[in-house]
């Protein structure tokens, strides 16, 4: 537990680094990565999962949705309780319950049990995804090494969401789809015997610790309602969805009201104030709506077009998986030399050129036609993530760095959420469009896909211009690095 009597922090300078911190960098990464996979691992898996459990549509559907409305309703709750109660206590409670709702899921026998335990999957992730990004902020203080390791950071939860179809395929095919829940719990368990021993306990904020309840009601309650409006929009009538989301924008509202006259209040909202971090954040909607858009949309173009199996499925994205770790590595090492701004530019420009090739595709193509598009796309989704949390995170103080933390993984759970779901909901609209007027399945489908692909790039490319004229070059950086010194750490 988190101790006053906790030895303080290793020094942080250049020179004087514990090996300790990069282990517990490695440590930490692991398990934003083993959030982060969750989103997507599941992808492929879903027609051997509904085979074996006997799910309807909708079960299934609440499979993927049950992780997403409770982590990305949660979010908000989990980086404050991570500022007032310690991000390392808050860290430790998360990863414990994602541990075991992960081992339940894997154990799932019916819908219910399966449902449930992916929606703790979501609480726990919600706890333990801010205060880690909390946690890893505070390992550095020097600016250079800071604004590496949170490129360090974003770059794998990227490279991870992506990782997870892959996985889930060979997983799928080789093992069972249990195991694609199944190996998220020898990560939380080495989390939870090794970060207590690596990484000190960092004092909570000054002054009383309460937390926002009304607050959390009202924003966690709007996020659901947003998202299950969107998710929904392909399956429920127009007046449902109008009535959830119009539900979502009251409860926004409300919460702005709360906000601005509660005395701790979870958000202050003095904290959008920051014109970098609220733009940012505005940005990584648009980057998180258009890349799961773009997993979910291929992989059933790959599965149900070209009839790839779940492995050849998996195994398709491995040159997008190359790209993305390129973009993310790039970005890690030049973002303190010339600034986040124009390599968040160039990743939302980059994507919104990946999703115009992607769009091309045709039921008649094979897999090598998709490769252009594939790896443009890749490499902008690495420079962006990596960029974009440097600007929402990099320049705050240890007192909302993680509500910071906790509102840039809100917008990418909701930002993908939403997306998807307003994305999806045009896709299935034409297709059965195409396939009322006689056209043959695989022909209706590709061409939805087309369309999502095509709104894709325009909001890229929209986002790319929000970035230039709102963002500063040197955004999350709290100041220039100094080139000439020659003994700053080569993190990353």
């Amino acid at each position: 537990m988190d101790s006053a009597a906790t030895p303080p922090a290793p020094s942080v300078s250049p020179e004087k680094t514990s090996p300790a911190v990069y282990v517990a960098l490695v440590l930490l990464c692991s398990v934003q990565m083993m959030l982060n996979l969750d989103d997507t691992v599941v992808n492929v898996a879903l027609p051997t999962l509904q085979r074996t459990l006997g799910l309807s549509e909708g079960g299934l559907t609440w499979i993927v949705n049950a992780y997403l409305l409770t982590f990305g309703g949660f979010l908000l709750l989990g980086g404050r309780c991570a500022d007032l109660f310690g991000p390392r206590r808050v860290f430790l409670i998360g990863v414990a319950i994602f541990g075991i709702a992960s081992l339940m899921t894997g154990s799932a026998q019916n819908s219910a049990m399966i449902i449930a335990s992916r929606a703790g999957q979501g609480i726990g992730g919600a706890a333990a995804g801010p205060a880690a990004l909390a946690m890893v902020a505070g390992l550095f203080s020097d600016p250079r090494a800071r604004s590496r390791t949170l490129g360090i950071w974003a770059g794998l939860g990227g490279f991870a969401a992506t990782l997870g179809v892959v996985l889930s395929g060979l997983l799928t095919e080789y093992m069972s789809w249990r195991w694609c829940f199944l190996i998220n719990v020898p990560v939380a368990v080495a989390a939870l015997v090794a970060v207590p021993r690596l990484v000190p306990a960092r004092r909570p904020v000054a002054g009383p610790r309460r937390v926002d309840g009304i607050g959390a009601a009202l924003v966690t309650g709007a996020a659901a309602m947003l998202a299950l409006g969107f998710i929904d929009a392909g399956r429920v009538g127009p007046v449902t969805i109008a009535l959830r989301i119009g539900t979502g924008v009251v409860l926004l509202i409300a919460f702005a009201v709360v906000e601005s006259r509660h005395t701790a209040p979870l958000i202050p909202l003095s904290f959008f104030r920051n014109r970098d971090r609220a733009v940012a954040n505005l940005a990584n909607i648009a980057l998180c709506s258009t890349n799961v858009s773009m997993l979910f949309f291929l992989t059933l173009y790959l599965q149900q077009v070209l009839h790839l199996g779940p492995a050849r499925t998996g195994a398709a994205w491995l040159p997008f998986c190359a790209t993305v770790i390129l973009g993310f590595a790039t970005a890690a090492w030049s973002v303190p030399r010339v600034g986040v701004r124009v390599i968040l530019m160039a990743a939302l420009g980059t994507g919104s050129i990946g999703m115009f090739l992607l769009s091309r595709l045709s039921y008649t193509g094979d897999f090598p036609a998709l490769l252009p598009g594939l790896l443009v796309a890749g490499l902008g989704m690495g420079l962006g993530f990596v960029a974009m949390t440097i600007a929402a995170v990099g320049e705050t103080h240890d007192d909302i760095t993680g509500l910071a933390s906790g509102l840039v993984a809100t917008t990418q759970q909701l930002g993908g959420a939403i997306g998807l779901g307003a994305l999806g909901a045009v896709a299935s609209h034409r297709s059965a469009q195409l396939v009322r007027t006689g056209f043959r399945p695989e022909f209706a489908l590709t061409e939805g896909f087309r369309v999502a692909f095509l709104i894709c790039a325009a909001l890229a490319a929209a986002a790319t211009v929000l970035v230039g004229i709102g963002i500063t070059r040197n955004a999350g950086i709290v100041e220039l690095p100094d080139h000439s010194d020659a003994t700053a750490p080569a993190v990353g």
